[in-house]
């Protein structure tokens, strides 16, 4: 089932492109490059909507599409991360384009949606 993304989520995903590190940080070279690439990456955002829901039972991540279309995987995806106190939140770029929010837990804690204000860059 597809559904428009919700102020918190679209705040949240416009957070983690603007500030999240990257996992691989001399993917892009030079800081123009990377300034461009998280340019283009906002451009998006009004055209993401959610499709799968993880059924983990303790997380509130999803599958972002593009278009209402699933981004197909890379071989090198970027992720970008942030932390929160009862995880890590991951923004997945596939082939350019964000394909999957991961909000990760602690082990034995269930978490929801953290708001913006509780992403540690």
């Amino acid at each position: 089932m597809t559904r428009s993304l919700t102020d918190a989520e679209r705040t949240l995903i416009s957070a983690m492109i603007t500030s999240a590190k990257a996992s691989d940080p001399d993917r892009l070279k030079g800081s123009v490059a990377w300034r461009n690439w998280r340019h283009d990456l906002h451009e998006m955002i009004d055209r993401l909507s959610v499709g799968k829901l993880c059924d983990c039972g303790k997380c509130p991540s999803f599958q972002l599409l593009v278009d209402g279309h699933e981004v197909p995987p890379s071989q090198e995806p970027i992720i970008l991360e942030a932390f929160i106190s009862e995880g890590i939140v991951m923004l997945f770029i596939d082939n350019g384009k964000p394909s999957y929010l991961e909000i990760a837990p602690n082990l034995d804690v269930k978490v929801d949606l953290p708001p913006e204000s509780a992403l540690i860059f």
